[in-house]
């Protein structure tokens, strides 16, 4: 950290000229400029602090003396743990922030006061994630409060990052039981970004797990306007219709995803499940052929002898059940499908082999 100084100083006394024409000082607002120029030439923090304090409160846009309190409250924040630094990050990010409107407000800024205006901006930001991590540092520590607190902080100092408002949502949500101002964040954050893609999914997210489907679709069908492709967003279309038991929807938008995902097993084994509920037998074995071609599961071969045999598609119903036998040749229910679709085929010889082989298990 002695050397973060160095680099400070070093660029405090580059920058002293600049606080003649632009940022004017009273008399003895001067002389405590220059005192405190020195105290942080000398590296005396506490000293450079009182004076930089004395010249602002005659001179309160000094903007100079506004950075350079700045830079010594990210500096001592830096030599503590982040929870303690709170205040010290704070303060850094408020200065400059004041700093950085008065250096803003120059006409006709110089190469000098530009690069100046990039340095306290990176800065500002550096000042404002320290706060925010101190918040979740809180939280993970189980100060659920004290997290709170923090991030309304960090919401407080720049309302235009989003996350500690996703941060507050998470503790309302989860921690403190309080769905209404859940809800109340969420939509705030959609105001400020309706077409934000992890906003609505969150937001579709947040009514799903509150079982209010209906409300879930509203914003999962925009996330779809913005983001047509998402495969993860058409599964949330599926199980919210599920959920509500329009099994057409459902199966439609778990089609689109096998479209894109043809061998994805989760989303056929979703599409037979649906398809399975709306009792269209075809179509579940439709979708247990592909899931039988992907994986072996003593589930599948059930469902799909059972259907086979409920249409009485006998063919591929000895087919199915050869291949569960196969499979697992311990499985008397296979070799009972297959002599109950050789009975039906007229196939003496199919039945009579595999009744050999059902007498001979044990």
């Amino acid at each position: 950290m002695r050397n973060l100084l160095i680099v400070l100083i070093a660029i405090t006394l580059a920058l002293g000229a600049c606080s003649t024409t632009r940022q004017k000082l009273t008399p003895q607002g001067n002389v405590n400029f220059k005192t405190a120029q020195v105290y942080y030439a000398q590296q005396n923090i506490e000293k450079a602090e009182e004076f930089y304090t004395k010249v602002l409160a005659d001179n309160p846009d000094h903007a100079l003396s506004l950075r350079r309190l700045a830079d010594l409250n990210l500096h001592q924040g830096s030599e503590i743990a982040p929870i303690d630094a709170l205040e010290y990050n704070k303060t850094a990010y408020e200065l400059y922030d004041r700093a950085l409107k008065i250096y803003k407000s120059y006409e006709n800024p110089t190469d000098q006061e530009l690069a100046d205006i990039r340095d306290m901006g990176k800065r500002l930001t550096n000042a404002w994630v320290l706060v925010y991590k101190a918040g979740e540092n809180a939280y993970a520590a189980k100060n659920t409060q004290q997290a709170k607190e923090i991030f309304e902080l960090a919401s407080t100092l720049d309302p235009s990052k989003p996350e500690p408002l996703i941060s507050l949502k998470v503790i309302y949500q989860n921690d403190l039981n309080d769905p209404a101002k859940a809800e109340a964040i969420l939509l705030q954050l959609l105001e400020k970004d309706p077409q934000k893609l992890e906003y609505l999914l969150e937001t579709g997210a947040f009514y799903f797990n509150q079982d209010n489907y209906a409300e879930a679709v509203k914003y999962f069908e925009r996330a779809r306007e913005v983001s047509p492709a998402d495969i993860d967003n058409l599964m949330n279309l599926s199980y919210a219709y599920y959920e509500m038991e329009n099994y057409d929807k459902a199966l439609q938008y778990t089609e689109l995803a096998l479209n894109l995902e043809p061998n994805d097993i989760s989303i056929i084994d979703n599409a037979k499940n649906i398809a399975y509920k709306k009792n269209d037998n075809a179509k579940a074995v439709q979708y247990l052929e592909q899931l039988i071609e992907l994986r072996q599961d003593e589930e599948d071969f059930n469902l799909i002898t059972y259907l086979l045999n409920e249409m009485e598609d006998y063919d591929r119903l000895v087919t199915y059940a050869k291949k569960w036998y196969d499979w697992d040749e311990t499985s008397k229910f296979a070799v009972q499908y297959i002599i109950l679709a050789a009975q039906r085929k007229g196939d003496t010889a199919l039945q009579k082999t595999y009744s050999d082989i059902l007498k001979a298990m044990p």
